[in-house]
C-alpha cells in the first residue's frame, strides 16, 4: 500500500513511431499521446494555442446575435442595464469583465452579486424587484441564471428584458428569456461546449466588437487576466478555446496594469511576471473565492476594478486575512464530517451525503471535494438549516453527480451544476429520501472499480534522466490544469539519502533521492512528515512526483513534488 493508500495506474506508453511522426522526445510523444493529440496537425495547434486561429466566432453561439444586438440598442440608447453574477471566482470575474468592457463602450451598467447566506445563489425576486425600481431595463446574468424559471419570468413581468449567460448543465426547461447563451444547450452549434461563465463574458465582448461596438483605450486582451483567473479557478479544461484565452490570459496577468491583480499577486506571495496556472488555482483564486464563501464577494470585485494601488492594497490584505479564516474554517468543517462519516460507516457508501448545522455553507464545496478525493467516492454535504437546508456535491471520474441529481430533481428546491460538482437547496425532510434514492443510482452504475482512489502515472523516468532538458519538455504542454494535468513522473527503485519533517508541526517531508550512483534530488512530500522515521527504517522507495524548478536566494534547482510513494 502507499503512502496515500492509493493505487497507482500506469497510462500506455506511445507507439514507438509516434515520437519520430511529432518530432520530439518520447516521452512528450507519450504525453500528447494520452492527451488524445496523435497527428502533427492536432499537436501543432495545441502546442501553438494560436490566439487569432484559436478563437471561434462568437456568433455562432446560440442566443448571441439576438443578446449582442440588444445589449447594443441599450448602449446607444443610454438604458440602464445590469450585470448579476455569482458570488465564487468565476462570477466575480465574469461581472468585472462585462462592467469594464460595456462601460469602455459607453454603456450605463451596474453590477450585482448576490450575498451566499442572505440571497444564495442565482437569481432571486428580491433583487429583480430592487434592480426594477432603481429603474434598470436590461439584466445580464453571468454564471447564472439557466435554472431560474421563475425569476426569469418575474423580471420579464417587471418589464426587463433578460439576457441568460450560463455555462451549466441547462434544465430540462429554461427560462423564457430575451436570449440565453450557454454552448451546452440543445441546438447551439458552437464547436467549443466548455467555457466557463467568464470566458463566456468575453464572448459576448468578442460579439459587441464584432458589432461596431468600440473599447475606447481598452484592448480585448486586456480583459484576458479576468478570464484566466475565473477560467482555471473554476477547473474549466485548459484544452481547445479555454487553453488558448488562458495561456494568453497568463501573459495578460503577468503584465497586468490593474491594480487590485498587482497586489493580490503581492499578498499571496508571488512575484508579477512568474504566475502560473497553478498560481492561479492554489494561490489568486482561493483569496478571491474567499470573499464569498465568508463574507460578500462585492469585496473582491471592487479589488479587480480598483482604481489605485493604495486602496486595492487595502482591499487585498481583507481578502488574505479573509482567506485565512476559510482555511481554519475549512479544515474544522473537515474534521467533523470526517468523524460523523466514520463513526457510523457513511464514509464506505458508494455515495456519501452528510448533513450537519456546523457544516458552513461556505466551504461545503470545498469540503466536499477534498472527502471525494480521500474516500474515492462522491461526497455531498449538506448545511441543515432550520426547514431547508443548502449542500455541494462532488463527485469522481466517470459519475455525473448533475445527472444523479437531475434523477432527483423532484426533492429539490433549486439546483444545478455540471458533471463534477453540483451545489442544492432541499426541504430537510426529503434529505433521507434524497440518500435512498442516490443509492440506490449508485448502486446500478458506480462500479468498485470506480470507487477505488487512484493516482495517475503519466510515464516511468529513471530518476538519473532527470534534466532541464526534460523539465523544458514538459513545459511545453503549459498552462497545465484541468484535461492537461501537470504530468505526473514515477522512478522505481530510489534510495532515501535524507528524510526530515518540515514546516509546521513537522506536518510535511523533506527528501534527498538518489539511484546508484548518480546525483541527488531534492524533494518535497506535503502532509507526510509522520513518515519521516519509517523512511530511515526503510529508505528504498519507488516515488510518484511531479518535476519541477524550484527558486531560492537566487539559486534553482530540479525539485521533485512527491504525491506518493511505496516500498520498492
Amino acid at each position: 500500500m502507499s503512502a496515500r493508500r492509493k493505487r497507482w495506474d500506469l497510462m500506455p506508453a506511445a507507439p514507438a513511431d509516434l515520437a519520430r511522426r511529432l518530432g520530439c522526445s518520447p516521452l512528450l510523444a507519450t504525453l500528447l499521446y494520452q492527451r488524445q493529440l496523435r497527428e502533427p496537425d492536432t499537436v501543432r495547434a495545441f502546442m501553438e494555442a494560436d490566439y487569432r486561429g484559436g478563437l471561434h466566432d462568437p456568433m455562432l453561439m446560440k442566443g448571441m446575435p439576438e443578446a449582442s444586438a440588444r445589449i447594443a440598442s441599450a448602449i446607444a440608447e443610454g438604458e440602464p442595464m445590469a450585470v448579476y453574477g455569482d458570488f465564487d471566482t468565476d462570477g466575480v470575474t465574469a461581472v468585472t469583465l462585462l462592467v469594464q468592457a460595456i462601460t469602455a463602450m459607453g454603456g450605463k451598467i451596474r453590477p450585482y452579486i448576490p450575498h451566499r447566506t442572505r440571497e444564495g445563489y442565482g437569481l432571486n425576486n428580491l433583487a429583480i424587484e430592487k434592480l426594477a425600481e432603481d429603474g434598470v431595463r436590461l439584466l445580464i446574468t453571468v454564471d447564472c441564471g439557466i435554472s431560474n424559471v421563475a425569476e426569469v419570468a418575474q423580471a420579464m413581468a417587471l418589464g426587463l428584458d433578460v439576457i441568460v449567460t450560463d455555462h451549466h448543465h441547462p434544465p430540462a426547461e429554461l427560462p423564457a428569456a430575451l436570449a440565453i447563451i450557454n454552448p451546452k444547450q440543445p441546438g447551439c452549434a458552437y464547436p467549443y461546449k466548455q467555457l466557463v461563465g467568464v470566458g463566456i463574458a468575453f464572448k459576448l465582448v468578442q460579439a459587441l466588437v464584432k458589432r461596431g461596438q468600440r473599447l475606447g483605450e481598452l484592448r480585448g486582451r486586456d480583459l484576458l487576466d479576468v478570464v484566466a483567473l475565473g477560467t482555471v479557478t473554476d477547473m474549466g479544461p485548459l484544452d481547445g478555446e479555454n487553453r488558448v484565452l488562458v495561456k494568453f490570459g497568463l501573459d495578460a496577468l503577468n503584465a497586468t496594469k490593474r491594480p487590485g491583480l498587482r497586489a493580490l499577486v503581492e499578498v499571496s506571495g508571488l512575484t508579477l511576471g512568474k504566475v502560473s496556472s497553478s498560481d492561479i488555482g492554489f494561490m489568486l483564486g482561493p483569496r478571491i473565492n474567499a470573499a464569498g464563501r465568508l463574507d460578500d464577494a462585492v469585496r473582491a470585485y471592487e479589488l479587480l476594478l480598483a482604481d489605485g494601488y493604495a486602496q486595492a492594497k487595502v482591499l487585498a490584505d481583507e481578502l488574505n486575512q479573509t482567506n485565512r479564516a476559510r482555511q481554519e474554517l475549512t479544515k474544522q468543517v473537515q474534521a467533523a464530517a470526517k468523524a460523523l462519516a466514520e463513526t457510523d460507516g457513511r464514509s464506505q457508501r458508494r455515495i456519501v451525503v452528510l448533513d450537519g448545522e456546523e457544516f458552513q455553507a461556505g466551504v461545503v464545496g470545498l469540503v466536499a471535494g477534498k472527502l471525494a478525493e480521500e474516500w474515492g467516492r462522491p461526497v455531498l454535504l449538506i448545511e441543515r438549516g432550520e426547514g431547508t437546508s443548502r449542500g455541494s456535491a462532488r463527485s469522481v471520474p466517470g459519475f455525473s453527480i448533475i445527472d444523479a441529481l437531475t434523477s432527483c430533481k423532484d426533492l429539490f428546491e433549486r439546483f444545478g451544476g455540471h458533471s463534477a460538482a453540483a451545489g442544492f437547496s432541499i426541504a430537510n425532510e426529503n434529505i433521507p429520501a434524497l440518500d435512498e434514492r442516490l443509492q440506490a443510482i449508485a448502486a446500478e452504475q458506480l462500479s468498485d472499480e470506480m470507487l477505488q482512489p487512484y493516482l495517475r502515472v503519466d510515464a516511468e523516468v529513471g530518476l538519473n534522466e532527470l534534466s532541464w532538458d526534460l523539465l523544458k519538455d514538459l513545459a511545453q504542454l503549459e498552462p497545465f490544469g484541468q484535461a492537461n494535468p501537470q504530468p505526473t513522473l514515477m522512478s522505481a527503485g530510489v534510495q532515501v539519502v535524507d528524510a526530515r519533517p518540515r514546516g509546521a508541526d513537522g506536518q510535511h517531508l523533506k527528501l534527498v533521492l538518489r539511484k546508484d550512483a548518480g546525483p541527488p534530488y531534492e524533494a518535497i512530500a506535503f502532509r507526510l512528515g509522520h513518515l519521516a522515521e519509517a523512511l530511515r527504517r526503510h529508505p528504498r522507495i519507488d516515488v510518484l512526483y511531479t518535476l519541477e524548478a524550484n527558486e531560492w536566494n537566487g539559486a534553482r534547482k530540479l525539485q521533485l513534488n512527491v504525491k506518493d510513494f511505496r516500498r520498492a
